[in-house]
C-alpha cells in the first residue's frame, strides 16, 4: 500500500488517491490482511487502537466461535468500529501485535 510503510497517514494518502479517508482505511485494513507490505502499528495507530484495546477485541476474537467481524462486534457493543476489529483481525491472520 502506498506509503503505509514509511509513515504517510490514511488521510494524506486519501487526498491523493482522490479517495474518502474511510475507503483509505479499508485499503490499508485489506492491504495488511493480504500480507502487503504494510506498517501495522502505524496504520493501527491511525485507526485509535492501542495495545490495551487490541489485546480486548483479540480476546473476543479468539474466544468466539463465530470470528465473523459482525458477530464479534454485535457482542461487544459499539465500543470499537468495524474497521478495529478489521484490523485486529487482520494482525491475528499474520501473528502481529500492537
Amino acid at each position: 500500500m502506498l506509503g503505509l510503510k514509511d509513515g504517510k497517514n490514511l488521510t494524506r494518502l486519501a487526498g491523493e488517491l482522490n479517495i474518502t479517508t474511510a475507503t483509505a482505511e479499508v485499503c490499508g485494513i485489506d492491504c495488511l490482511a493480504a500480507g502487503g507490505d504494510v506498517n501495522h502499528k502505524i496504520v493501527g495507530g491511525y485507526l485509535d487502537v492501542t495495545k490495551t484495546s487490541f489485546g480486548i477485541i483479540k480476546r473476543e476474537i479468539l474466544t468466539k466461535q463465530d470470528k465473523k467481524v459482525c458477530t464479534v462486534g454485535d457482542n461487544m457493543g459499539e465500543v470499537y468500529n468495524y474497521n478495529q476489529l478489521r484490523f485486529v483481525l487482520a494482525c491475528l491472520i499474520h501473528k502481529l501485535e500492537m
